[in-house]
């Protein structure tokens, strides 16, 4: 067992916040007494594909701990069915790789290769905690527990806002919970309660990332609760003025890209409150700007979107404006990727 902490401030500085680490205590032993006692209660588990009958994997679990023996076993699933008490031998004897065993089950060699080892006889996991003293980005209380491919079996955080945030999840530990309450499927589940935007938002066994049509109402939805909702009504956003330009964006390495504009003028506020207007720019490039070297996300940036000033927005010549500060952003991306030009 051992601890470890990352500092996460330095990646993200803020002057607002004192205190942001990640706290990581790795092979700690698992809670399972019951089952140290009295053995585990092994049991089938897998899925089904939805593409057809031919992915059906089958393995074994405890039902109680889920810990799962090792190897964890391939079974027929023509004979076994996902949740049925597994009443089949076990081969404790398999010291081989998984890519070993996996060739020799290839080959034909499959005798007592595809039966589930033995139980471990000391498992362990894992927790982690982060912690941020100071402002933070969340507001509201979560707990999400995990499905059968999750990583974590639970996790949730809760947030206080400008005080500050606390995020736990585990590893493997948890594991009980989790097939308890959430054993079957592919979607994690949680419940939560969120303050953001003037509204409380609320998630009631939701799947984590995901809503849907059929879901009910109470499931996931939300309430503005900012007085100013009811006495001045709902916040609205209306595009009020839009011109179309297209510029030229000169570059200090004397590469010149063509770009189309967009500036839409647009007026924020509520029917019966004071308005604000701001000035939107969408720009394109269709043949892109190279801003970094060799990144899997790509080199080139083809386009993006930033608030202008009014009194650029206002000038006769605000497509020239416009692409002036079109180059400074792109030079601002080379500086953060340490962009090179090539020769």
């Amino acid at each position: 067992m051992y601890l470890h902490s990352v500092n996460r401030a330095k990646d993200r500085p803020d002057r607002r916040v004192l205190l942001h680490r990640s706290f990581y205590l790795n092979e700690t032993p698992r809670l399972s007494l019951r089952c140290r006692l009295r053995g585990h209660r092994p049991v089938v588990d897998g899925h089904d594909s939805l593409y057809g009958n031919r992915d059906r994997p089958r393995w074994v679990v405890c039902d109680r701990c889920g810990v799962r023996p090792e190897p964890q076993g391939h079974l027929d699933p023509d004979l076994w069915d996902v949740g049925q008490p597994y009443t089949g031998p076990f081969n404790p004897g398999q010291p081989m790789s998984p890519a070993v065993r996996k060739q020799l089950v290839a080959r034909g060699f499959d005798e007592g290769i595809r039966l589930p080892g033995a139980w471990p006889t000391a498992p362990t996991g894992g927790l982690a905690t982060e912690l941020v003293i100071g402002r933070s980005h969340a507001t509201g209380i979560n707990l999400t527990v995990g499905c059968a491919g999750a990583e974590s079996p639970l996790s949730g955080h809760i947030g206080l806002g400008p005080l500050g945030a606390l995020y736990l999840h585990t590893e493997r530990h948890g594991a009980r919970v989790q097939r308890r309450f959430n054993a079957v499927g592919y979607d994690s589940r949680t419940i939560s309660l969120d303050f953001h935007n003037g509204r409380v938002w609320w998630r009631v066994w939701a799947r984590e990332n995901e809503s849907r049509s059929t879901d009910p109402w109470w499931m996931d939805g939300n309430l503005a609760i900012h007085p100013a909702h009811y006495l001045l009504g709902a916040r609205t956003s209306e595009a009020v003025h839009e011109k179309r330009a297209t510029g030229t964006v000169y570059l200090p390495d004397g590469t010149t890209h063509d770009v189309q504009l967009r500036l839409e003028q647009r007026r924020y506020g509520r029917p019966r409150g004071r308005k604000t207007t701001t000035w939107l720019l969408d720009w394109d490039c269709p043949t892109g700007i190279p801003t970094r070297n060799d990144s899997w996300k790509g080199d080139d940036t083809y386009g993006g979107a930033f608030s202008v000033p009014a009194e650029t927005a206002a000038e006769e010549g605000w497509a020239d404006a416009v692409c002036v500060l079109i180059a400074e952003s792109c030079m601002r991306a080379r500086e953060h990727y340490g962009y090179q030009q090539s020769a």
